[in-house]
């Protein structure tokens, strides 16, 4: 199994959300070994640090939507303004929220919507196959 970090960012519902992560971690091959939580930007890109210091998956669940500068898409896009990415994808979400996965070189950050349901749609999705380069990435 591959490891990865969850993130919940101002995010509502994380019991459900947590549920239907597993359930879409289990058929990637996917192990969510911590959860952590951020309530700001600050506590966010502290947290994203620390995340990508242990392991080169991790999952943000929430802050989508916003529409100001406390927005995840915001937070992410001036974090990542001085690094070399790789590939920028939007994860089309037809019940809600995009979801988004930003790959720098082996590491790769997931965004999505903190609702279950738009969670397990996303994941069903094209993610897999970002998940597999960048597994295969490590090896």
């Amino acid at each position: 199994m591959v490891e990865c970090k969850t993130v919940f960012y101002s995010a509502r519902k994380t019991s459900l959300c947590e549920r239907a992560l597993k359930k879409s971690f289990s058929e990637l091959n996917l192990d969510m070994s911590d959860i952590s939580f951020a309530a700001d930007k600050g506590s966010l890109c502290n947290v994203l640090t620390e995340a990508f210091g242990e392991c080169n998956i991790v999952f943000v669940i929430g802050g989508l939507g916003f529409g100001d500068e406390r927005d995840v898409k915001n937070i992410v896009s001036r974090l990542i303004r001085s690094s070399c990415v790789d590939d920028c994808k939007k994860l089309k979400n037809p019940t809600g929220d995009d979801g988004y996965v930003i790959r720098a070189q082996h590491q790769l950050l997931v965004l999505l919507p903190d609702e279950p349901e738009q969670i397990e749609s996303i994941m069903q999705g094209a993610i897999a196959g970002y998940i597999k380069i960048t597994e295969n990435a490590r090896v």
